[in-house]
């Protein structure tokens, strides 16, 4: 995990369990909006099974349910 506080910015890796599969995810303040942006991405192959964006989920509902974070969602719910 790498953290650039004065550029607000966090990188860290995930790996699947089974597979070994790794898994990027960024995080950095966006100050003009005054918001988070996150991106998480696979590095190979061209389908995550849907694995990036219920870690997105699991971890923004975390963030609401334990530090009220104020999260928009799509109308369908989900983050992404």
């Amino acid at each position: 995990m790498k953290y650039d506080e004065k550029g607000q910015y966090l990188y860290t890796q995930f790996q699947s369990y089974k597979s070994g599969y790794i898994d990027d995810m960024e995080v950095w303040f966006n100050a003009e909006k005054n918001k988070f942006d996150v991106r998480s991405a696979s590095r190979i192959g061209a389908s995550d099974f849907g694995v990036n964006g219920k870690r997105l989920n699991y971890i923004g509902g975390r963030l609401e349910k334990e530090f009220g974070w104020e999260i928009k969602r799509r109308k369908n719910g989900s983050l992404v």
